[in-house]
C-alpha cells in the first residue's frame, strides 16, 4: 500500500515520464506516443484523484508502455524508456 511520500514519488516520476513523452512527440507524433501518453495521464489522473486507500495496481494501466515504445520505435538509447522502466518498477514495488 502506498503512503503518502510514496504517492508523491510515483506522481514526480509520472509527470517526468509524461514531460519526456510529449517532448518526443512533438517531433515524432504517432498513435502508439498517443496511446502511451493516454495510458499514463490517465494513471497520473487517478492518482491525484483517489485516496489512498482505494488505490490498487489495477487501476494503473502503464505496464508494458515500454515494449509497446520499442515494438513502434527501436530507439532502445533513448533515456525516456529508463524512466518509464522507473515508473512502471516503482507501481510494481508500490503495490507488492
Amino acid at each position: 500500500m502506498l503512503n503518502n511520500t510514496e504517492q508523491d514519488r510515483l506522481h514526480m516520476q509520472f509527470k517526468k515520464v509524461l514531460i519526456l513523452l510529449e517532448q518526443h512527440y512533438s517531433t515524432q507524433p504517432t498513435p502508439m506516443l498517443e496511446m502511451i501518453i493516454s495510458r499514463y495521464q490517465n494513471a497520473n489522473d487517478i492518482l491525484e484523484k483517489n485516496n489512498l486507500e482505494d488505490l490498487t495496481k489495477d487501476m494503473f494501466k502503464i505496464g508494458g508502455s515500454v515494449r509497446a515504445y520499442l515494438e513502434s520505435y527501436s530507439d532502445y538509447m533513448n533515456p525516456m524508456l529508463g524512466e518509464m522502466e522507473k515508473a512502471e518498477n516503482m507501481l510494481k514495488e508500490f503495490f507488492h
